[in-house]
């Protein structure tokens, strides 16, 4: 029996490690053989593996990728943030060291159709759903995209530059970022917790919308619950990604 293409080790070496914030850093990886790099899905996800200095594996966990495949032929980028030995390990990787991926996995991806998609985030819960957008906009699609997407401050926002740079410039995505504790004096955003109110200030209408969303499990029942109380059957329009 052949072995199952998503289940096979490929080894790839680190490119480049970009720190987005204090605490979330972007991964950049190739396949060692460029005949290993994977095809995927925006919203998808890799296990990482890390390696001893024999070539053994250590440990591997799961990281979503936050490129688009539109820009991923040679190299993949992982959202990754600090949080226990493996990330701190991780951290500390350099150009031409060896790590080994699988996958890729999940079925949190960018749906077909056009109808608008509605995305909720928080912290390093941005990863999939950037992917997904990059992948929009990659494509020269029109469909409406709005992105709530909650930081405690404006230093813990990853992509928070490149997302409001696309916002910028194209009109079928917006991107309302909302900073839970300690705003600058001159921000222009959104503050506190995304909350009915805020979507209502954002989005028109909620009819045909498809809604994701990627966090911590406090952030996404809240969001689910603000769905519900407006009549959203979040089991058929409500798709999930649990960070944390």
């Amino acid at each position: 029996m052949s072995e199952n293409p998503v289940l096979k080790m490929r080894p790839f070496r680190v490119t480049e490690i970009v720190w987005e914030t204090a605490e979330i850093f972007s991964l950049e990886i190739e396949p060692q053989d460029p005949a290993d790099m994977i095809e995927f899905q925006a919203g998808q996800w890799v296990y990482l593996h890390l390696l001893e200095k024999d070539g053994t594996p250590w440990a591997r966990a799961a990281y979503s990728i936050a490129s688009a495949p539109e820009e991923s032929s040679k190299r993949l980028k992982l959202g990754i943030k600090l949080e226990g030995d493996f990330t701190k390990r991780a951290s500390k990787l350099m150009p031409d060291d060896a790590v080994s991926i699988q996958g890729p996995f999940g079925v949190f991806v960018t749906p077909s159709g056009d109808e608008p998609l509605v995305m909720f985030a928080a912290g390093i819960g941005i990863t999939p759903l950037r992917s997904m957008i990059r992948q929009l906009a990659k494509s020269k699609e029109q469909r409406a995209v709005t992105l709530f997407y909650s930081n405690k401050t404006i230093e813990d926002a990853a992509y928070f530059e490149d997302l409001d740079a696309l916002a910028e410039r194209a009109d079928w995505f917006t991107s309302v970022c909302t900073l839970t504790r300690g705003a600058p004096s001159d921000w222009p955003g959104e503050t506190g917790r995304i909350d009915g109110a805020m979507l209502d200030r954002h989005v028109s209408s909620l009819k045909n919308a498809v809604f994701f969303m990627c966090g911590p499990k406090a952030f996404m029942d809240g969001i689910r619950r603000m769905l519900e109380e407006r009549g959203i059957d979040t089991r058929k329009r409500l798709k999930q990604e649990l960070f944390g």
